[in-house]
């Protein structure tokens, strides 16, 4: 069976990113997709003090972050919008995990990369306290176009989904039993797609 890598990115516990991968999680496990998990609080992300390349050695969670990525057929990236970004612990996972040499390399005079990752997909579930229509009109999604084109994309992943929740602030019970819905029918579907790609 394909293999899912649930990312939780939220730094902080609980936290609602966290409700999000377990009803994902959930839904795939139950359709029969091996599964693991990676939780932001629970890892340790040492402070970047300079650029690695691919053969440096990855160590402790860093090392178990990499080997997810390449052991994943599909990976899963929950988190919440921050001043219009990701949160810093997991940008700076992405810094120190996704090396060149491992993640992407250039190879001649190319001023494109070559992804290292090729032959796996990846879904974004992201919450915010905007709009859908705010952030595509105001923002120009430029969250969600940097994240799938110049981190997913950049290093092989393809397709990129996104599942945009908002607005988290004030919201009800109801409506945040309905954004885990909506997180149970992406898992679904996901499934159903590397269900597929695998035959």
């Amino acid at each position: 069976m394909p293999n899912c890598l649930v990312l939780n990115g939220h730094p902080l516990q609980p936290s609602f990113s966290a409700a999000l991968a377990d009803r994902y999680q959930s839904t795939l496990e139950a359709r029969g997709i091996n599964v693991r998990r990676l939780d932001l609080p629970d890892m340790v992300v040492p402070e970047l003090t300079t650029r690695k390349p691919g053969d440096a050695e990855m160590a402790d969670d860093i090392k178990l972050f990499w080997d997810s990525m390449v052991w994943a057929d599909h990976v899963v990236i929950v988190h919440p919008l921050w001043w219009g970004g990701m949160p810093a612990k997991l940008k700076a996972l992405f810094d120190i995990g996704l090396q060149t040499g491992k993640a992407y390399r250039y190879e001649g005079n190319s001023p494109l990369p070559l992804g290292l990752l090729k032959g796996r997909s990846a879904r974004m579930i992201i919450t915010s306290d905007t709009p859908g229509f705010f952030m595509a009109l105001a923002y120009g999604n430029a969250h969600f176009r940097a994240m799938k084109n110049q981190i997913l994309k950049f290093v092989g992943l393809n397709p990129v989904k996104l599942t945009h929740l908002s607005m988290m602030r004030n919201s009800t019970p109801e409506q945040r039993n309905a954004f885990l819905d909506k997180a149970s029918r992406a898992a679904a579907q996901d499934a159903t797609m590397l269900i597929k790609r695998k035959r």
